[in-house]
């Protein structure tokens, strides 16, 4: 649902995100059952992944007001590369600030997108998008087909913002691991990864 006079909109989106991990270091979470799955190429759940594992602590860029997610985790074998890839599955509904060009209305083709982005610094989460699992739109689910028209194609965008902090970190912190998101060290090379997924309308 498109809301132009507020420039939002509506919407229910699946995210997922990869990244590798050695298959030593997974299995010592894992039951014998689990690892076999694993190894014969098959998905399993991860449960409570996140609460002790390192994850990418992604986040939704433009929305606003309260979002509704649910995120589980799963691993499986890559039949490209042979690693053990973390998939990391969220699923999505709120609304999302978009700025909408008017110019010619109601001929205006709009753009609808998703901003995800990491907690960490580029040197630690870098977004791409999967060249594999190309990102889609459900046209039959859109609401507002009477009033404009939902195009298939998808676009991604990967871009980089640099944070200004305000203080530095004591030195005793530093070493502190939860405390590596806040590092000034070098802070004008430091950026945050954003991927930004944009559909038309």
């Amino acid at each position: 649902e498109i809301d132009t006079l507020n420039e939002k909109y509506q919407a229910h989106a699946s995210i997922e995100a990869r990244w590798p991990v050695e298959f030593n270091k997974l299995s010592l979470y894992l039951s014998t059952d689990d690892q076999t799955h694993l190894t014969d190429g098959k998905p399993i759940s991860l449960l409570n992944y996140a609460q002790s594992n390192w994850h990418p602590q992604l986040y939704i860029e433009n929305t606003f007001g309260d979002l509704k997610e649910q995120i589980r985790y799963s691993a499986k074998k890559s039949k490209e590369d042979n690693q053990i890839y973390i998939c990391e599955h969220r699923d999505i509904k709120g609304l999302f600030w978009e700025k909408l060009e008017l110019h010619h209305f109601p001929s205006d083709v709009q753009d609808l997108s998703i901003s995800i982005a990491s907690m960490f610094y580029d040197d630690k989460v870098v977004l791409i998008a999967d060249p594999n699992r190309l990102s889609g739109v459900n046209r039959e689910a859109f609401v507002d087909q009477q009033e404009w028209s939902l195009y298939e194609h998808v676009d991604t965008q990967q871009r980089f913002i640099k944070e200004f902090i305000f203080e530095d970190i004591d030195e005793d912190e530093e070493n502190d691991e939860n405390n590596q998101l806040n590092n000034t060290n070098d802070n004008e090379n430091r950026k945050h990864s954003i991927l930004t997924v944009t559909c038309h309308a």
